[in-house]
């Protein structure tokens, strides 16, 4: 299955819920559902967290965990359970003495201009850019308009470059 703002890449809570009872079966297959289905998000997270470009067997490892509690468990919240092995065998290390100040910089502009947004246009932004999910996901899981999701990203990044330009050309 593919993923990315342009694919859908998740499956609904139904699938997920199907997705769990195959990988608690032992079916193989159901693992490998899995991998693709989450693989890239675990990336982006990894990636982000490591500071590396590339974290492979990272996200194996993260898969092999989840796939371990899942099939311990018997009610499972496979996106919890992701998340959970993910900051178990990668918790968040303590900022770099001399961070990146731009990174840092744009870092607080993006929260601000998030904190700007209503609590719809916030759900739409995290889904976009972190969930990586397309604009066709995102209508449908949140009944919006695509007119609604566009104008939400493009009047985000605007805010952002207006405000990073602003204070780097000062």
């Amino acid at each position: 299955m593919a993923s990315g703002p342009g694919a859908d890449s998740l499956p609904d809570e139904t699938g997920l819920a199907e997705l769990v009872r195959r990988i608690q079966a032992g079916d193989q297959a159901a693992i490998q559902d899995l991998q693709s289905q989450f693989a890239t998000g675990i990336e982006f997270l990894l990636r982000r967290r490591l500071r590396k470009s590339s974290v492979s067997v990272e996200v194996t490892s993260v898969i092999e965990v989840a796939v371990q509690e899942i099939q311990r468990s018997s009610a499972v919240n496979l996106r919890r359970i992701v998340a959970q092995a993910i900051h178990r065998q990668f918790p968040p290390v303590a900022a770099d003495v001399g961070p990146d100040i731009a990174d840092e910089f744009r870092k607080r502009v993006a929260h601000a201009v998030i904190e700007e947004r209503s609590s719809q246009e916030r759900d739409i932004l995290r889904r976009y850019y972190l969930l990586r999910e397309s604009t066709a996901t995102i209508r449908r899981r949140l009944r919006v308009s695509l007119g609604t999701i566009e104008k939400t990203i493009t009047s985000a990044r605007a805010d952002f470059l207006r405000k990073t330009q602003r204070t780097e050309s000062a």
